[in-house]
């Protein structure tokens, strides 16, 4: 922990467990460096933990009263000033309620209310013309602040609230105007959606959202390719169905899906569209109203299927017998016997490729490619033994001691096989993988659309 912290934190706890004499003294070292604000504070301190405390009651009398008559001195100094007369007299009362619980306030309270409302009607009034004037120069964040200073001091004053939501909405709708004629249909979307979450009754920013994105709606045609085949078709087939979840996943208001790929296209409309051709008599009309056309395939397969490997192995495994020691006691000796176990590997591996073509269709312009890779692999290694305590090691005959034998007697390859014997037997299958690596395909080729900010 940070030391600074650490000491903050001892100093808060010490000051919590202060009684209320160290409160009084403290509020009298304040009072005596004429430091009025922080002694009525501790003295307050000292009277919540002992409130009946005759000198604690005195000294708050004494230094609270002190205070209030200074700040209504001050208060009345500020005369002939609005906006430091307001400002002034609630510091006073502030203080005047903080106070009230534990000193007589009656001649404070009430006694100048009277100018005080003629100062304050006086000061908001000069401050809802200059908010007016600010807002018709345009100046809406200087505005802003002086309606919010209003509001504050007069909730409800006038039309206070309406300038207030006026200001803040106006310059949005403004930007997003002028992008808006500037063809940015996205940028102006963006621009709309938070205020209008805030001021959901603002007709106009919802007339504009909606305008906008009609205009920058964007339609992909999502195709397939008749030249593939196999399994790279089979595979292309399950991706473009997962591409469109993706697509729909990424929740982009401005993508129109015209899923294309479930239907029996024409051949000569699906070659059409492979070879980057629009023709009229090549497309139905349906795809004709799609800005771009989306294609994304799988061209390459690799699927290896490993072979389960199985080895014989020489070992040995550790027992006890009882023994007696120099001393006559029963003691545990360890013995090793000769034995075979299987051990057994598997390995799975793919790899795929993908490419991501986005057409024009007016032009037959590529307006993005992008190639895709996934590999991946899966490996079971377990050994088949019914025993416990097996070590690995060289022997020549089980039934007899051999000069090669070779025991390897050490607890950590004890532990491997014991974990050797634990683990999975099974191997995740390339078709589970296959899996995957469409849904790694969709994913990154539905960010890929997303980053392009596809606009007509």
């Amino acid at each position: 922990m940070n030391i600074r912290l650490l000491l903050l934190l001892c100093g808060l706890i010490l000051t919590s467990c202060h009684g209320a004499k160290y409160h009084y003294k403290q509020g009298n070292k304040f009072a005596e460096a004429h430091m009025l604000k922080p002694a009525v504070t501790e003295y307050k301190k000292a009277l919540d933990k002992k409130p009946e405390k005759v000198n604690f009651l005195i000294a708050m009398e004494h230094r609270g009263s002190a205070l209030l008559e200074e700040l209504y001195t001050n208060y009345r100094f500020a005369d002939g000033n609005d906006s430091l007369s307001v400002y002034k007299f609630l510091e006073a009362a502030k203080w005047t309620t903080y106070l009230k619980k534990y000193i007589s306030v009656d001649r404070y309270e009430g006694f100048y209310e009277v100018d005080y409302q003629q100062q304050l009607s006086s000061y908001i009034n000069a401050v809802y013309k200059r908010s007016k004037l600010l807002i018709r120069s345009r100046s809406f964040d200087k505005a802003q602040i002086r309606l919010i200073e209003l509001e504050t001091l007069k909730p409800g004053f006038r039309d206070v609230k309406e300038l207030l939501t006026f200001s803040e909405v106006e310059p949005i709708y403004t930007k997003a105007l002028t992008l808006f004629e500037q063809g940015s249909y996205r940028a102006a979307f963006a621009v709309i959606e938070p205020i209008l979450l805030k001021y959901p009754k603002q007709q106009e920013l919802r007339t504009l959202k909606c305008e906008a994105l009609s205009r920058g709606t964007y339609r992909l045609g999502i195709i397939s390719d008749a030249q593939i085949t196999g399994k790279a078709a089979t595979i292309s087939a399950a991706l473009q169905s997962r591409l469109i979840s993706a697509l729909f996943s990424n929740k982009d208001p401005f993508i129109e899906l015209l899923d294309r790929t479930n239907f029996n296209l024409l051949q000569n409309e699906q070659q059409a569209i492979i070879n980057g051709g629009t023709s009229e008599e090549a497309v139905t009309q349906e795809l004709l109203s799609a800005h771009a056309y989306l294609k994304v395939v799988v061209t390459g397969v690799d699927e290896e299927e490993g072979l389960l490997i199985s080895q014989n192995k020489t070992g040995y495994e550790r027992y006890y017998v009882d023994k007696k020691d120099d001393e006559g006691k029963t003691v545990k000796e360890a013995k090793y016997t000769k034995v075979r176990y299987r051990e057994f590997t598997k390995e799975n591996k793919v790899h795929y490729t993908a490419q991501l073509t986005l057409t024009d269709r007016a032009t037959s312009k590529i307006i993005a490619v992008e190639i895709f890779e996934y590999s991946n692999s899966d490996r079971t290694h377990y050994i088949d033994y019914s025993g416990n305590n097996l070590f690995p090691g060289y022997w020549k005959y089980q039934n007899k001691a051999h000069h090669s034998d070779r025991p390897e007697i050490n607890e950590s390859k004890r532990r491997q096989l014991a974990r050797l014997k634990q683990a999975s037997k099974s191997v995740k299958s390339p078709i589970t993988m296959r899996k995957d690596a469409v849904a790694s395909f969709a994913s990154r080729s539905a960010s890929a659309v997303q980053l392009l900010k596809l606009e007509p």
